[in-house]
């Protein structure tokens, strides 16, 4: 209530004064802290990994993610998206690393169908579309088998080329569970878009890249910045082939990958 009345006086007395200041400090925050982070990850590895994105460059992924409506890359960057934040830009990455091979992938497996329950953690709002990528992961790639796990049962299906099961990403022995009923290896790609934490991000990776063929990708999707550093430390034995820190315009968001290819 007081927030609003803020901004009504601002509004009829302040030409919008207070809401260009704090638009401005908010600019001059998200800068600093950027490059404060981008500095301190640097300073932990090899340079050579680190790719910095600041565009949205338009390909048949983001078409595809706009025509199923996957929150993973857009056509119309500066329009309103559905959902309360602003869509990522991982196609330009996942397009980089498979659009000369696409043919050739088999098996593509996505933890996080997208669950429109908001009292699960992670959820992607009442506005959200469950197996959006599942399906932009069918058409991209037109020769693989996709398989997709999610913690909310009600999301799960079976349609065709795409199977999907129940799992607790923070639960090892139900990451095992899941495995067991899928009953296949030699994945292409695994992609971690579940839950953005910690935990969950490490269980799921210790649990999941046995099933990752030689050279296969697993991607980890919306690494925070608050458990970034952990989070790479504690998989840097395993030799991450890319970092990826989007530009200081998105950096709030969360929106990190690390990529790592099994040798």
């Amino acid at each position: 209530m007081i927030k609003n009345l803020i901004k009504e006086i601002d509004k009829r007395y302040c030409f919008n004064t207070i809401k260009k200041i704090k638009s401005e400090f908010y600019q001059l925050t998200r800068i600093v802290f950027h490059k404060r982070f981008v500095k301190k990850i640097m300073n932990k590895t090899d340079h050579n990994n680190i790719s910095i994105l600041n565009n949205n460059r338009n390909n048949i992924l983001s078409e595809l993610c706009e025509k199923y409506g996957s929150d993973k890359g857009y056509t119309k960057f500066d329009k309103k998206s559905i959902w309360p934040w602003k869509p990522h830009t991982y196609t330009n990455v996942y397009d980089n690393l498979f659009n000369h091979c696409r043919d050739g992938v088999k098996l593509v497996f996505e933890c996080g169908i997208g669950t429109t329950n908001e009292k699960i953690p992670c959820n992607m709002s009442e506005d959200g579309k469950p197996g959006a990528s599942l399906r932009v992961w069918k058409e991209y790639f037109s020769n693989a088998e996709i398989y997709g796990a999610d913690i909310d049962k009600n999301v799960l299906f079976f349609e065709n080329r795409i199977k999907t099961y129940h799992v607790d990403q923070l639960d090892e022995k139900k990451i095992r569970e899941m495995w067991s009923q899928i009953n296949k290896k030699e994945f292409d790609l695994i992609i971690d878009d579940g839950l953005h934490s910690y935990d969950a991000a490490k269980t799921l990776f210790l649990n999941s890249i046995d099933k990752l063929k030689k050279g296969g990708i697993y991607i980890i999707e919306d690494v925070s910045n608050s458990y970034f550093e952990k989070l790479f430390t504690e998989l840097e034995k395993f030799n991450p082939e890319g970092i990826i820190l989007f530009d200081k315009n998105q950096f709030w968001y969360g929106n990190n990958l690390i990529i790592i290819r099994k040798k």
